[in-house]
């Protein structure tokens, strides 16, 4: 059976992973896997299996090397599949294949499809032989949301959260107040400032918008949670788009583009086109997280900063993470856990924080070297927002179904079908497949 479901979980489509996680990162040319060679006279060779890009490549070598030198008996050798999607793939192919590397970066994404085709190692176990291990200095709602079925399989190597950057020369040309400037942030006071901020294309002049807006995977979620509503229900049972709450905030999105047009059509396919067009200052206000900093650094000539996504009924955003899982088919448990350690322990998540921008999942760090690190933005926005922050939809069948809705959304986007007809084609295909799934029919 577990053959069975990695056999299938490996031929998910590359796109899937969008509805559970973060934007993309910026693009870049794949490169090819980092497999440096085994270190002369070590007694174990650990493969640490990641999906980063170059630049977090090089620290996570970094890492390796300081943790071969404190640990002279092993080598740690990475193997590094740039994307998401297709590092996924590939850790699927590897371990229904026999041969899982032994630590692994898990896109949350795909973490409890991971976790329930019993190819994670029990972290409990580790955790109770060795006192040195502080699980404690870990948000406990993240610890949580790192469990399956009770049993602890994964520890965040960060966290993220969704923020709106903007660019604080647009709002001052115009003479509009920055929305960390304004009492009352909510979705209102949003579709005004958006409003105040566009202005049509002229002679040898871009058009400038409002705003920037994703209609897809997770970048829905926290206007579905502002308004009250939520993809599923409480029980995890069943997905629960059809209803008014819902068709709301959604209409509200699809109301931002077409009938006010504060936001440009986006470019099928083209995920990083909001990024793209906010460093070019064509966008005034964009919403992303911690993993987009570096590149807006880079590319922005101009002043910009980040705050709080604007609120309806409530204030919301969506907690996401990327962690890291011991293989349950590694050859050394006991140099896996060790290195699995160094990876999590405090100094390695301030080298991240200092050079990868990254939100520590460890407490300590992120009330402590992350927060007091000299930025030139308001770093404290990203942590603040993990109080009201919520984890998306945590079922193994996600990745398998999320793409239905997408289709539907769509459809809405393109002014092909009504927004509440759209949620609820979504509503039902997706927990049917759902029921057929979890009853054997599928």
């Amino acid at each position: 059976m577990k053959s069975k479901k990695l056999l299938l979980l490996t031929s998910l489509g590359a796109g899937l992973f969008l509805w559970g996680c973060a934007k993309p990162s910026p693009r870049q040319a794949p490169g090819p896997p980092a497999e440096p060679s085994p270190r002369a006279g070590a007694k174990f060779e650990l493969t640490l299996f990641t999906w980063t890009r170059e630049d977090e490549l090089a620290v996570n070598q970094e890492l390796a090397r300081a943790f071969e030198q404190s640990h002279p008996g092993i080598s740690v050798r990475i193997l590094n599949v740039p994307g998401s999607a297709e590092a996924m793939a590939k850790l699927h192919t590897m371990t229904a294949g026999g041969q899982p590397p032994d630590v692994a970066s898990l896109h949350g994404a795909f973490y409890y499809s991971f976790a329930d085709s019993g190819a994670l190692a029990d972290l409990d176990t580790f955790i109770a032989q060795d006192k040195s291990f502080d699980l404690s200095d870990f948000n406990p709602r993240i610890v949580e949301m790192c469990r399956w079925k009770g049993k602890l399989y994964s520890l965040p190597r960060y966290t993220s959260i969704y923020a709106l950057f903007y660019n604080k020369d647009l709002f001052d040309a115009a003479g509009v107040p920055y929305p960390s400037q304004q009492k009352d942030w909510t979705w209102d006071a949003y579709l005004k400032t958006a409003r105040a901020l566009t202005r049509p294309a002229g002679p040898g002049r871009a058009a400038q918008w409002g705003c920037y807006l994703d209609f897809w995977g997770s970048r829905i979620y926290p206007w579905l949670w502002q308004n009250g509503a939520d993809l599923m229900d409480a029980a995890r049972s069943k997905v629960t788009l059809d209803t008014p709450e819902a068709a709301g905030a959604i209409r509200f999105l699809v109301e931002l583009r077409h009938k006010y047009k504060v936001a440009p059509e986006p470019t099928p396919g083209e995920r990083n086109e909001g990024l793209d067009l906010f460093c070019q200052g064509r966008v005034a206000m964009y919403m992303s997280g911690p993993w987009d900093v570096r590149e807006i650094s880079r590319r922005a000539a101009f002043r910009w900063d980040v705050w709080h996504l604007p609120r309806k009924r409530t204030a919301a955003t969506m907690l996401g993470t990327e962690n890291y899982v011991i293989m349950a088919g590694t050859k050394h448990p006991k140099e896996a856990w060790e290195l699995f350690k160094f990876l999590l322990s405090p100094s390695s998540q301030e080298l991240m924080a200092a050079r990868q921008e990254k939100m520590p999942s460890r407490l300590s760090v992120l009330k402590g070297a992350y927060l007091t690190q000299k930025v030139a933005y308001n770093r404290k926005v990203f942590v603040d927002a993990l109080d009201y922050s919520r984890p998306p939809p945590n079922i193994p069948e996600w990745d398998k179904v999320a793409h239905y809705i997408q289709e539907q959304l769509d459809l809405i986007w393109a002014g092909q079908v009504p927004v509440e007809e759209g949620l609820r084609n979504a509503t039902s295909k997706v927990n049917e497949l759902l029921a057929n799934m979890r009853t054997g029919k599928a």
